[in-house]
């Protein structure tokens, strides 16, 4: 099977294992389509299940999450599950 993404910048790895299964932010171009956020878990190199995100999804991401945390910070945050 012909490799169809590339992997444009590594941004972060937000957990797993090193050497095994990691979860990753990275900027990701999949076939012909501009390069994209994604979060994404990924072993011996290869991607496995995640999500892309586009331009406006990302910043709804990044409004959602600094909004929880500011929550979190101040206690008006929802109890974890």
């Amino acid at each position: 099977m012909a490799k169809t993404y590339e992997l444009v910048r590594k941004i972060a790895v937000l957990g797993g294992h090193e050497g095994g299964t990691t979860k990753e932010l990275n900027i990701v171009r999949w076939g012909f389509m501009p390069p994209q956020i994604d979060i994404r878990r990924w072993k011996e190199g290869e991607p496995s299940k995640g999500i892309t995100l586009n331009d406006a999804e990302s910043r709804k991401l990044l409004e959602a999450l600094h909004q929880e945390l500011t929550n979190v910070n101040t206690g008006t945050a929802c109890p974890e599950v």
